[in-house]
């Protein structure tokens, strides 16, 4: 698990979560905006998830394998599957629903590496 690389992408996922809020609240809300974000952050994602299978191949132990594979499965497909929802759309709802996206993806990201440090102590 690469220590930085999480922290950063959960920080963005929290700054994208209350920008998305903010813009949702004032009526500004709208998808064409947030799309760079969400490839940046989905992109941290799968540089993140491939450096955790390659360790893991490598022989780190973890102390719950299937819980930190479960976490790392969903971390990759949360913002697709949610981007698919609410693509092209400008209504609120949409904007609450990426809200929510983006604040679960980061408790995923913290997650995986408190299920990730379990083993190094």
């Amino acid at each position: 698990m690469i220590g930085p690389l999480a922290f950063s992408t959960t920080l963005g996922c929290v700054i994208a979560a209350l920008v998305v809020a903010g813009s949702a609240i004032m009526r500004r809300w709208r998808w064409r905006s947030i799309v760079p974000t969400l490839l940046i952050i989905q992109l941290a994602i799968m540089v993140q998830a491939a450096a955790d299978a390659i360790t893991l191949a490598g022989g780190h132990r973890v102390g719950e394998l299937a819980t930190h594979i479960a976490y790392l499965a969903a971390s990759l497909v949360v913002l697709p599957v949610t981007a698919t929802q609410i693509a092209h759309d400008d209504g609120t709802w949409a904007a609450l629903l990426l809200v929510v996206a983006l604040l679960v993806l980061a408790v995923i990201v913290v997650r995986m590496q408190t299920t990730w440090r379990i083993a190094d102590a």
